[in-house]
């Protein structure tokens, strides 16, 4: 069973999927893109994980490290491989189909508000990494003054189409309680969380 909630229209939205989003994102497309990857260690030889891939937003600039794309659309995937060399796998990101530690990083961008139990997509992400890897997410988080929850009821119904469930900041600790230390970073009138770490030696 596929616990994705919108993974039906990922068909019809891969073709417009990365103008819309450098729209949905107010011009903050690259710069947020960027900041993301800052987070891990990107060089050859590495082998880093790259979860809900899409159309390869984050992958295109990966250069010439050892890439695993992951995603639950074809569609998406087969964007994401022509603008990035690695392997690219037809995925659940509840049940990702690697052994334990086998990546030095794993990145996802985007991707948690549409899974249908983010505690278990962090869990996979954790355990499919190195002890020492490093582990860097951005997602839309839930808001708890009345002005952001204005803002992101209006990105809610005219960006995600109202099909998204937000994780909040409290889950995000818990989800890094593997992790080395807590990374935080709000960004894009904080509707937009950053969060990075390492995953604890064993």
């Amino acid at each position: 069973m596929v616990e994705v909630k919108s993974h039906g229209l990922f068909k019809f939205m891969a073709p417009v999927y990365d103008c819309s989003a450098r729209m949905a994102m107010f011009g903050q497309y690259e710069r947020l893109r960027q900041q993301l990857l800052g987070k891990i260690e990107i060089k050859k030889g590495r082998r880093i994980l790259d979860m809900a891939s899409g159309t390869g937003y984050l992958a295109e600039r990966m250069g010439a490290v050892d890439l695993v794309c992951t995603d639950i659309s074809v569609k998406m995937l087969k964007r994401a491989r022509k603008k990035a060399k690695g392997d690219f796998v037809l995925a659940d990101a509840h049940r990702l189909p690697f052994r334990d530690g086998v990546f030095h990083s794993a990145v996802s961008s985007f991707a948690m508000h549409e899974v249908g139990r983010p505690g278990e997509v962090f869990g996979e992400m954790f355990r499919v990494l190195a002890p020492g890897g490093e582990i860097a997410v951005m997602d839309v988080v839930q808001q708890t003054r009345f002005s952001k929850k204005i803002l992101l009821e209006i990105f809610h119904t005219f960006i995600e189409m109202r099909t998204a469930s937000y994780v909040n900041i409290p889950q995000l600790k818990d989800a890094f309680r593997g992790a080395d230390g807590f990374n935080i970073q709000l960004d894009m009138f904080e509707l937009v969380a950053l969060v990075w770490g390492r995953k604890r030696l064993e």
